[in-house]
C-alpha cells in the first residue's frame, strides 16, 4: 500500500517536474525574443535614426552653404557666374546622394510625407537658383529682387521640412528606446521567474530522492530477513 502511494506521489511529482520544465522552455523562448527585440531596437536607433539624423544635418548644411554663396554672388562681386554655377552643381550632387541614402533607411509614414515635400521644395529651389544666376548675368538688380521675393521663401520652406523630419527622428527614437526598456524590464521579470522555478525544481528532485530511499529501505530489510 505504501509502495503504491509512493509511486503515485512520484508520478505527481514527475508531472509537476515536466510542467515546470515546460515553463522554463517557454520563458527561455520569451527571453530570447526580448533579447532579439532589444537588439533590433538599438540597431534601428543607430541605423535608422542616428545616422539619418546626421545626414539631415549634412543636408541642411549644404543647403545653407549654397544659400550663402548665392547671396555672396548676387550682392557682392567676389564670385563669378561660372564659379557659382560649378559650386552649386557640386553641392547638388552631394545633396542628391545624401537624400538617396536617407531614403534607403526605414521610414515611417510621416517621414515619407515630409521627405516628399522636402524633395519637391528642393527641386523648386534648384530651379530658382539657376534662374537667378541666368538673370544676374543679364541684370543683377532684377536677380536681387527675385532672390528677396522668391528664393528666401523657398529656403524657409526647406528649413521647415528639415525641422519636421528632425522632430520625427526624435519621436521615433524615443519610442524605440521605450520599447527596449520595456523589453529589458520583461527580461528581468522572466529571469526572476526562472530563478524561482529552478529552486522549485531543486526541491522536487530532493523530494523524489528522499521518497525513493524511503521506499527502498523496507524492501532491503525484507530481503535480509
Amino acid at each position: 500500500m505504501k509502495l503504491a502511494f509512493a509511486i503515485q506521489r512520484k508520478i505527481r511529482l514527475a508531472i509537476m517536474l515536466a510542467v515546470l520544465m515546460l515553463f522554463i522552455i517557454v520563458f527561455s523562448l520569451l527571453e530570447s525574443y526580448n533579447v532579439t527585440r532589444i537588439s533590433k531596437s538599438f540597431n534601428s536607433i543607430y541605423e535608422d535614426r542616428l545616422i539619418p539624423a546626421v545626414d539631415l544635418f549634412s543636408i541642411a548644411d549644404h543647403i545653407h552653404s549654397k544659400r550663402n554663396q548665392l547671396f555672396t554672388f548676387l550682392f557682392t562681386e567676389n564670385i563669378s557666374s561660372s564659379a557659382i554655377e560649378n559650386y552649386i552643381k557640386e553641392e547638388n550632387l552631394k545633396l542628391d546622394k545624401l537624400i538617396s541614402k536617407y531614403e534607403s533607411t526605414h521610414l515611417v509614414r510621416a517621414e515619407t510625407n515630409y521627405l516628399a515635400r522636402l524633395k519637391k521644395n528642393l527641386s523648386d529651389y534648384k530651379r530658382d537658383e539657376l534662374l537667378l544666376i541666368e538673370t544676374a548675368v543679364a541684370d543683377k538688380e532684377t536677380a536681387k529682387e527675385l532672390y528677396l521675393s522668391t528664393t528666401v521663401h523657398l529656403y524657409n520652406n526647406l528649413t521647415k521640412d528639415l525641422m519636421k523630419l528632425t522632430q520625427v527622428q526624435t519621436e521615433i527614437g524615443r519610442e524605440l528606446l521605450r520599447e527596449s526598456q520595456e523589453s529589458q524590464t520583461s527580461s528581468g521579470f522572466i529571469s526572476q521567474l526562472q530563478f524561482v522555478i529552478a529552486i522549485i525544481l531543486g526541491l522536487i528532485i530532493m523530494i523524489l530522492v528522499i521518497t525513493d530511499k524511503q521506499v527502498n529501505i523496507p524492501q532491503e530489510k525484507y530481503k535480509l530477513n
